[in-house]
This record gives structure tokens, sequence and C-alpha cells, in this order.
């Protein structure tokens, strides 16, 4: 996710400072850059290009910068809104499928202000569908009727919930308790229903690459493939298949762990790591100087998923075992 940090005053800026020193630090952070003052110019000029916009102001000013912009909540990124003195930190804009909510609790909790959340599933604590696509990485279909599907569950009325079992790591406690969930092999995709008004869930293909140095134990790849699925904030099953290079085809850690999770192990040639380039990947020099690559996970990640896609979890060690997530686009 790349984020964009909007401040006007000084006390805003330290702010900022402070939100930038932190979020660099989290993997699925891959680009955070600050911006001080001439808001209107900055918002005209990043609107399209950021995730998240997080602007450290007066309501007033945010609003009528991000005004003209504003398309689509299926488009528009994620704005959050926090006062000068960080009392409070606010959803404004596109707080479901944006994800600017679940945004909202990270950063309240990082500088301790109130999280503010207005959407009506959320405060009646129902997960919207369109908050369980963008919590799992789905396409929508039919987005026309995501308000009829979110009014139903703000209203107590049954919404079925339907998946085939290979889908079945979206029914969290949230989740079951909002809809009447049934699982079948016969469903194909992931379907919400109330009054013949369909929204369809269709998962996005996530690559998870995995360096890790020789005779890595089954344990340390185990650790380190659940500590990045816990940021990530789902389970490993939601992973659709694995990448490493060549030079690590035969660790037996790794081919256990992936045994284990029943999912598939993609080789990447090293000469096709090498050739590759793409301005998401990192640089380590111990791997440059083990077998002349930038790195192993995240091109094996991205390879793997194809042309388009793009990383949401940045190169993460974990005691020997490298860890990174692609998205297709």
């Amino acid at each position: 996710m790349n984020i964009a940090i909007l401040s006007v005053t000084n006390q805003g800026k330290e702010i900022s400072d402070k939100l930038y020193d932190n979020l660099i630090q989290n993997p699925l952070f891959l680009n955070v850059k600050q911006y001080h003052k001439n808001i209107i110019n900055t918002v005209n000029e990043i609107f399209d290009k950021y995730d998240c916009i997080i602007g450290i102001m007066a309501s007033g000013i945010m609003i009528r910068s991000i005004a003209p912009h504003v398309n689509s909540k299926l488009s528009d990124p994620a704005v959050l809104l926090i006062d000068d003195n960080a009392n409070f930190t606010i959803s404004l804009l596109s707080g479901h499928f944006g994800g600017a909510n679940d945004l909202t609790l990270k950063i309240a909790e990082i500088l301790g202000s109130t999280p503010v959340i207005t959407t009506s599933t959320d405060v009646n604590n129902k997960v919207g569908i369109d908050s369980i696509a963008k919590r799992f990485y789905c396409t929508l279909e039919n987005p026309k009727n995501i308000k009829f599907i979110n009014k139903a569950l703000v209203n107590n009325t049954q919404v079925e919930l339907c998946l085939h079992p290979k889908y079945s790591y979206i029914l969290t406690d949230e989740v079951k308790k909002s809809y009447n969930t049934k699982i079948s092999e016969e469903y194909q995709n992931i379907t919400a229903t109330v009054d013949n008004h369909k929204v369809i869930l269709k998962p996005k293909q996530l690559v998870m690459g995995i360096g890790a140095r020789k005779d890595i134990s089954y344990d340390k790849v185990k650790n380190a493939i659940i500590s990045a699925c816990n940021i990530l904030e789902f389970s490993p099953l939601r992973i659709d298949f694995f990448a490493t290079a060549d030079v690590k085809a035969n660790e037996k850690g790794i081919l256990e762990n992936i045994k284990e999770l029943n999912k598939e192990l993609k080789i990447i040639p090293m000469d096709e790591i090498k050739a590759y380039q793409n301005e998401e990947c990192s640089e380590s020099d111990f791997v440059m100087k083990q077998f002349g690559v930038k790195g192993v996970c995240e091109p094996s990640a991205l390879i793997a998923n194809g042309t388009g896609s793009h990383l949401i979890f940045k190169k993460t060690a974990y005691n020997g075992v490298t860890i990174a997530v692609s998205l297709s686009d």
C-alpha cells in the first residue's frame, strides 16, 4: 500500500513525522511519503496515485481539497483525517473497499487517538460485503448491489453468504455473526444474496515468495509464514501458491511446509530472477554476494504471479527466512 501524509501546521508536521517513522517499518506499506502545506495543489497531483491519503488538518481544508476528485467507492483512495492534537483519527472516504476504516484503527493505535468510523455496518457490528472483498483481496461483481446487501445487514435481515470450501478462510467470527453462511462444492465463488440482489466476490491471486538460508528448519519457515499472515490478517490458506528460486528448490524446511498447507511451490530459475527488473524489489547485499541477484522472495513472488502483479507485503526477515507477498492485477 502506498500512503501520502499531508500536514499544514508545525504541530501537524510533528504528527506526520511520528506516523512516517512508524509506517515505514510496517511491511504492508511499500511507499510512505510526506507533504507539507500547499494542500490543494498536492491533492490535485496525488489523489489518484496513492492508496491512502492521511490529512492532518481541519476537516474543511481536507474536504474542499478532495471534493473535485471524488468519484466512486470502488476507485477512490482511502482518506483519513487527523486533528492537530491527534485527539481523533477519522475515516473520511472509502471506508470499506478503500480500507479507510481498518486503517483508521491502525493509525489511531499508533497515535493513541480515538478512532472515528461512521459507516452503518461498522457501527452496528456488521461486516459489509465490500469490507470482506477488501480484507481478502477480492474483485466485486454487481457492485451496484452492495447497498442492498449492507442495508440488509444493518436492518438485521438475513443475508446468505455462499462459498466453496476452499474459500472458508473468509469465515472469521465477525463474518459468521453477520451472515447466514453456506459452504458447498457446488458454489464456485463467494456470493452474498438478499431479495434477489447478488454480489459476487472473486479472490485475486496471492503468491508468497520465500527465501531462506541453507538447511533452514521446518519450524523457522512455519513461523515466518504464520507471522507474515498474521500481519496480513488472514490464514495461510488464503495464499494461492508459493514461490522460490531454483537454488532453494530442495530446502526441506520449505518443502515440508508447502506440503502441509497442500499448496503448490513454483520454482523460478535464477537466470530469470537476474534478468527481472521491478522498482518494488529491494536489494540484499548478502544475497547479491551469495547468488548474484538482488533478492529471492520479492522477485519470486512477482514473477510467479505474472505481469501486472504488485507487492502487498514487502520483504521481511524472520530468523533466516524472508517473506514477500504479491497480488495479481
